[in-house]
């Protein structure tokens, strides 16, 4: 959007636009908060006095028209970004893998009915499905196992195959069996076609992230990043850990040690690395990965400084930490270690000294300390100032005495007297119901 003041002045609201016209020689300037925010109120009847609307309808039709096409633009000029297409292409070799794997497993089974033998000894997929190609086991031969890459073992497969205990598979079986085969191997095919169209968009679209990465690994977080612009926005430590949002989370929820890498496992230097060098080096790969992203983006060329350096500092890593690091053990920081096999508390003292558990008021609670009138360690002390354990037939305070070892209600009577003889209700007579259904489940228990 444009304002013009003067005859020689004028106000833009986009700097791309300022720069163009300042480059171009026009005496313009940034468009100011209130102006920009009138102008836009203003915007039918601003077209309506220009004479590019008739009215106040047409002109936000014109609007709307406008705003259609220019989203119809950048979708486009989205959709053609070469780095959609590598994203699409690791998603379809992903998915090919799957595929491959799936019937690799199915082709094993179907054909191991005939000749379970096979399975033991060739690990191959796409060698399994060479044999599988071949035909039955009865007119397997040699030519048949070296062409399928399986020359070493042909004499051992052979005699394997004449010996065989599984059972006869009839044509259309082992014609299906033969489709999937040769599915496994064209999706062989069309993955070591993925990979070379990877390899070269990556050089295109981000060659100093290649450089840094190497095409596969750097597709692959190209393709969790969701696009090269938004990747070159990541810090280092986001890019460290793309791949283990999972292992991230759980750290952050349970106070755990998080990921030292995700993806970036896979780079050769880190995979090759000992295990007490791989976060280290995992750090200086993500911080070189996050450099030659931005290069990528607003740059231009390819920088073979980046790559220098990084081979410099995981030299350096390599060198410093050539020894395994000590076991933890022994105190620990922050005053949470173990002093003698006994725990610290926060207060500098030991919560167990000499078998007895502190308290927090400076007295020791081994023994069941009482904070009224004594210990009771062998009786219960009820509320009320009685003894409520100790002699079960003794006095009890405030609910009476027990009579005879039976309980006496709230009412003054005996609620027990003679169990047999049934059980007492609220109104003072004996409910017998009772003691024949108490019989009866005894007995049923029996």
């Amino acid at each position: 959007m444009a304002a013009y003041i003067g005859d020689a002045e004028a106000e833009v609201s986009d700097r791309q636009l300022l720069g163009l016209l300042s480059s171009a020689g026009a005496d313009c300037r940034m468009m100011g908060e209130a102006a920009l925010e009138e102008s836009r109120s203003r915007k039918q009847a601003m077209m309506v006095e220009a004479g590019l609307a008739s009215d106040e309808r047409d002109a936000l039709a014109r609007l709307r028209e406008f705003a259609i096409g220019l989203s119809s633009a950048r979708v486009g000029r989205a959709s053609s970004d070469p780095a959609m297409h590598v994203i699409q292409a690791v998603g379809a070799l992903d998915e090919a893998d799957r595929s491959s794997n799936t019937l690799g497993a199915r082709m094993r089974e179907w054909y191991g009915l005939h000749f379970p033998e096979l399975d033991n000894v060739v690990d191959s997929v796409q060698a399994y499905a060479g044999v599988v190609l071949a035909g039955r086991r009865g007119g397997l031969t040699r030519e048949a196992f070296e062409g399928a890459g399986l020359g070493p073992k042909a004499e051992m497969l052979g005699v394997l195959a004449s010996k065989s205990r599984g059972g006869e598979i009839s044509d259309a079986d082992l014609g299906m069996a033969q489709e999937i085969a040769g599915l496994v191997i064209r999706a062989r095919e069309i993955r070591e076609k993925l990979e070379a169209r990877i390899a070269e968009g990556m050089a295109e679209v981000a060659p100093n992230l290649t450089a840094i990465l190497g095409p596969q690994v750097g597709a692959r977080i190209l393709a969790r990043a969701g696009s090269l612009t938004r990747l070159a926005s990541f810090p280092a430590s986001t890019i460290q850990v793309i791949g283990a949002e999972r292992a991230l989370f759980r750290s952050v929820k349970t106070g755990s040690d998080p990921p030292k890498h995700g993806l970036l496992f896979q780079h050769a230097a880190v995979h090759a690395a000992p295990r007490w060098q791989r976060g280290k080096i995992a750090r200086a790969v993500a911080a070189k990965a996050a450099v030659a992203a931005r290069v990528d983006v607003y740059g231009d060329g390819l920088n073979r400084t980046l790559l220098e350096k990084l081979n410099v500092r995981i030299s350096e890593i390599s060198s410093r930490y050539a020894d395994p690091p000590e076991p933890r053990g022994g105190d620990r920081a922050g005053g949470r270690g173990r002093d003698g096999g006994r725990r610290r508390d926060d207060r500098g003292g030991g919560y167990r000294e000499g078998g007895r558990r502190r308290d927090d008021r400076g007295g020791y609670r081994g023994g069941r300390r009482d904070d009224r009138d004594g210990s009771y360690r062998g009786r219960r002390r009820d509320d009320r100032g009685g003894d409520r354990g100790g002699d079960r037939g003794g006095d009890r305070g405030g609910r009476g005495d027990y009579r005879g070892g039976r309980r006496r209600d709230d009412r003054g009577g005996d609620r027990g007297g003679d169990r047999r003889g049934g059980r007492r209700d609220d109104r003072g007579r004996r409910n017998p119901g009772y003691s024949n259904k108490k019989k009866g489940r005894r007995l049923a228990r029996r």
